[in-house]
């Protein structure tokens, strides 16, 4: 039993290390950043499951299922 709850609070502490550690970390990185700050700047909700509220991925979403729906076929 105690090898179970040793299991269960290691895998909390590591999951709440990547959240509030390593995730911070990563929104910093050169490559990264300007995608965070374009969220940032939109005030889109990045955590949202439906991002159909947001103008920009609306277009987004209605261009990819044009380009599924009408792709190029061969003859």
């Amino acid at each position: 039993m105690q090898r179970r709850l040793f299991r269960l609070f290691f895998g909390i502490s590591l999951i709440l290390f990547f959240m509030f550690g390593i995730g911070p970390l990563l929104d910093e990185m050169p490559y990264i950043r300007p995608m965070v700050q374009f969220i940032e700047e939109r005030e889109i909700d990045a955590t949202a499951l439906y991002y159909t509220e947001s103008e920009e991925f609306s277009e987004a979403a209605i261009n990819m299922r044009s380009s599924m729906d009408y792709a190029p076929r061969k003859l």
